[in-house]
């Protein structure tokens, strides 16, 4: 390899300034990793509005089995549904984990946080329409696995059909 001059060495700097930027890889998706009885599940993060850890709710009786109880999250009470439950899942040990839903003050409680993932969009697939799994907005290719990406919406809608299922009114006197 022969030696540069100072020269073509400032050139090639200059150069490299006077080029456009080079694109980003594309639009990226931030993704909650979380785990589920052993299986791998991503929530949008930009649909949680925080994250907790070892905080138990209080149980209230109720004849709805995912609702765990309430639960004094950062600037209130919040009631909180075992996702595992709403998710088909049999029941555990009391999950570890609660995020707090940015679209209304409801958490959801689960068994392991794995991290942050921060995917292309091109790692994000379309879900099967077969119906057997539902509250499934997508598919994410990790490092580590292929994970199931919530539709916290959908999970919402659940949890409100299950309320308004459960609240019977009193027998007239």
């Amino acid at each position: 390899m022969m030696p540069r001059s100072a020269a073509q060495l400032r050139q090639a700097f200059d150069q490299a300034f006077a080029e456009p930027p080079r694109a980003r890889q594309g639009p990226s998706v931030d993704l909650l990793a979380i785990s589920i009885c052993g299986d791998a599940y991503a929530l949008p993060l930009g649909e949680i509005a925080g994250l907790f850890a070892d905080k138990q709710p209080t149980p209230l009786p109720t004849a709805v089995p995912a609702f765990l109880g309430l639960a004094g999250l950062g600037s209130g009470v919040v009631p909180v549904y075992d996702l595992r439950a709403l998710l088909g899942y049999a029941g555990g040990g009391a999950p570890r984990w609660l995020v707090v839903l940015a679209a209304r003050p409801v958490a959801l409680a689960f068994d392991g946080f794995d991290g942050h993932l921060r995917l292309a969009q091109a790692r994000i697939a379309a879900p099967e329409r077969s119906g057997a799994r539902p509250h499934v907005r997508g598919l994410a290719q990790d490092r580590d696995a292929l994970r199931t990406i919530l539709d916290l919406a959908s999970v919402l809608g659940a949890i409100e059909q299950l309320a308004n299922g459960a609240i019977s009114p009193s027998p007239p006197e």
